[in-house]
């Protein structure tokens, strides 16, 4: 089968009845993907006899961003959570502030978030906590400040000191010249 005999099969396939039917196929497998992937409104905190107890999504998340909001190296939080099962998993997206380190802070969180999801919202079956640096944000940087602190730019500031006074040696050399 050579290249014009595969195009003339493939032409059939451009009647309306196939367009129509491929366009309902891809409509219907990108609905199911939506509704596969989205996410729970109420999450079952635990069972009773008498029935289950929920907590709405909205409470889980602003638990989360409240918590999040009491660590000063850390801004702008996204709480995804996913329910597997009997099972509720959260992926937790935070921007890191400068002086920030993310192993301290991810301790910090995951053990904390935990013990809240659990004791405040009585959510039995939690499980991972899944901490996402998405970003960081460094501090204003002073210029002045990084020649004491960081031995990198040690001497730096004597060196711009010693190029000033050069500027200005040859700038009276080039009015000296001038009025010459």
């Amino acid at each position: 089968m050579d290249f014009s005999e595969l195009t003339d099969e493939l032409q059939h396939l451009t009647q309306t009845e196939f367009l129509y039917v491929g366009g309902a196929i891809l409509a219907l497998t990108f609905l199911l993907i939506l509704l596969v992937r989205r996410q729970p409104k109420n999450v079952v905190a635990y069972s009773t006899e008498n029935g289950r107890v929920m907590v709405s999504r909205h409470a889980i998340i602003d638990l989360v961003q409240t918590s999040c909001g009491q660590l000063e190296n850390v801004s702008k939080t996204l709480v995804k959570i996913k329910g597997k099962g009997q099972t509720t998993n959260l992926e937790v997206r935070i921007v890191l502030l400068s002086g920030g380190r993310l192993r301290e802070i991810e301790q910090t969180l995951q053990s904390h978030l935990r013990e809240a999801l659990t004791e405040n919202l009585g959510i039995e079956s939690l499980g991972y906590i899944n901490i996402v640096a998405t970003g960081f944000k460094s501090g204003r940087i002073d210029s002045n400040d990084r020649s004491k602190s960081n031995p990198l730019f040690a001497g730096m500031n004597e060196a711009y000191d010693d190029v000033e006074g050069l500027d200005s040696d040859s700038g009276i050399d080039d009015q000296s010249k001038s009025s010459s």
